[in-house]
């Protein structure tokens, strides 16, 4: 009878054990109501996804649930009623789980690789579906997930400063969720984390070819308030200056850590197995091209300067980066076929340009030269022309202007001032003029009887215009320059910790009527037909990236 006893007991203890291996290996289940998919990657991860909408309603990782009960995990806010699919399509030697969700307009595609905590991600997105933004969002329980991005974590906020999207704490520290934003070209990978689980977005190097706005464009990345949510944004209004993309979005992944440190590279996960399931979009490698070439500086414009080397055409972009001093010769992703602008940017200012056609399976040959815009020796400048606002007023090496708003207390203030070229630091001149705020801001020089004798050409250059701004300049209270057109953005964006836009150059005339020997004066200020609301850094205003004087 013990015997039996002990016998039973064992083979009750096998079972359990056997049915939490089997419980813990790769692969999918139904719900017992019909309604959920239960993936599990074999490694920690079991994800459960209702069928009807595709919305994730479960993170469990190393039993751990991270998923946010309130709200789910989907694209957008998402999609509704959809049609979904599950498949273990055999792609190589991993096992591999596909859930294929469509409606009109638009397919997403998750993908699931056995032992591996991660769930790769593709989006397919047409006409057929209009959106003012389209992202994929994961909403995560603080509870297991707690620290976000400090710029975008609201807990000791107090009161909305601005729309309802910028906040600040009793000290008047702003947070807000613009400012977790990275520009593409430097965000391959971003996440939030708990003591025991980090969840991170790991980008392809074809991430945004179907997004918007370049290489220097960013967008959100996290909002920690009641749930911590971690976003990627494929396409949005956010300071938008070009026209939407359409087309296959991605490959991209959600990977889960033990918390913690970030992963330190793209290679935590691997993206060749989007090249065999033959996703609707998806354009595989067998069918891209590339460019490669170099960029001739004779005049050393690029000496000291990162290089972007960025490509566009209306339905696809790409970029590739050149590190201060290295050779001048690139070679861009793997691109689709088409018709591409090739342009060369001196940190962010435009310096050469070239138009290159890119075939399937072939390498393209393209030698740049670069073109100094600013090449005349000017009487006076102030700031560097590289298509920021760098060094000026707010805009330092911490780049304040980016993780927080014009009005935090962190902030020198923006107020009227002059500015005496030459006498006056640099990083005394405001990065932006918003009118009613800082406007006038006077520009004090002095010229000799000779240089006032001739008219004299000014130059603003201005890296991003908000509600229909633009640049005016009066000189020695006497004579006013034309009010030239405005390049604004669609959207706010010196506000949300944006400094890209429409990049214009303004040029003015000075006759030389208008000027004296000794002291001159040009007090700058702000042109725009939009009525100004009440909160001031809303008002009409330009970010400026230099000016000179010819």
């Amino acid at each position: 009878m013990r015997g039996s006893v002990f016998v039973g007991a064992t083979l009750a203890l096998l079972a359990l054990v056997v049915a939490r291996v089997a419980g813990q290996s790769f692969g999918y289940s139904t719900s017992s109501d019909g309604k959920k998919w239960v993936v599990n990657t074999g490694k920690g991860l079991a994800v459960t996804m209702v069928r009807s909408s595709c919305d994730i309603v479960s993170l469990k990782y190393n039993n751990q649930e991270l998923q946010y009960k309130k709200k789910y995990t989907h694209v957008n806010s998402g999609l509704g009623s959809v049609s979904s699919t599950i498949a273990s399509p055999s792609v190589d030697a991993t096992k591999t789980i596909q859930i294929t969700c469509s409606k009109t307009g638009l397919t997403q595609f998750y993908v699931f690789r056995a032992n591996e905590n991660a769930i790769y991600l593709g989006t397919y997105h047409t006409t057929a579906l209009a959106l003012g933004e389209l992202r994929f969002l994961a909403r995560l329980d603080r509870t297991t997930v707690k620290s976000g991005i400090p710029e975008a974590t609201l807990d000791d906020t107090n009161r909305a400063i601005e729309a309802t999207d910028v906040y600040a704490t009793a000290k008047n520290l702003t947070r807000s969720k613009f400012f977790s934003a990275v520009p593409f070209k430097d965000d391959a990978i971003h996440g939030v984390y708990g003591p025991k689980a980090g969840v991170y977005f790991v980008m392809s190097d074809r991430a945004y070819e179907t997004s918007i706005g370049g290489p220097f464009f960013k967008d959100i990345n996290n909002q920690c308030t009641t749930a911590n949510e971690l976003s990627f944004y494929m396409n949005s209004d956010h300071t938008r200056t070009e026209e939407y993309r359409y087309g296959f979005h991605g490959p991209y992944a959600l990977v889960f850590t033990d918390g913690g440190a970030a992963p330190t590279s793209t290679a935590v996960v691997n993206f060749t197995v989007f090249q065999k399931l033959q996703l609707q979009g998806f354009v595989p490698d067998s069918q891209r091209g590339r460019v490669q070439g170099t960029i001739a500086d004779e005049k050393k414009l690029l000496a000291t300067s990162n290089v972007v080397v960025g490509f566009k055409n209306a339905d696809a972009q790409y970029w590739t980066q050149i590190a201060a001093g290295a050779k001048l010769s690139f070679q861009s992703p793997l691109m689709k076929p088409g018709q591409y602008t090739l342009t060369v940017y001196k940190k962010q200012l435009a310096v050469g340009a070239a138009t290159v056609v890119v075939s399937a399976a072939k390498t393209t040959t393209a030698d740049v030269t670069v073109v100094n815009p600013h090449e005349k020796t000017p009487l006076w400048s102030v700031g560097e022309w590289d298509g920021t606002p760098d060094g000026f007023l707010n805009a330092n090496k911490i780049h304040k202007i980016h993780k927080m708003h014009p009005s935090d207390a962190r902030m020198a203030p923006f107020k009227p001032m002059t500015f005496t070229v030459g006498k006056s630091a640099v990083g005394e001149f405001p990065l932006a003029l918003f009118r009613g705020v800082n406007d006038h801001v006077v520009m004090s020089f002095e010229l000799t009887s000779q240089q006032a004798a001739q008219g004299r050409t000014f130059q603003i250059g201005v890296t991003l215009a908000k509600n229909n701004a633009r640049p005016t300049i009066r000189v020695n209270d006497k004579w006013s320059g034309p009010i030239l057109a405005t390049y604004a953005a669609k959207s706010r964006g010196d506000t949300r910790g944006v400094t890209t836009g429409n990049y214009f150059l303004y040029s003015y005339t000075i006759p030389a009527s208008a000027l004296v020997a000794g002291t001159n004066k040009i007090a700058l200020g702000i042109a725009s037909g939009n009525t100004d609301g009440p909160e001031p850094f809303l008002h009409a205003s330009v970010v400026f990236d230099a000016f000179e004087l010819l």
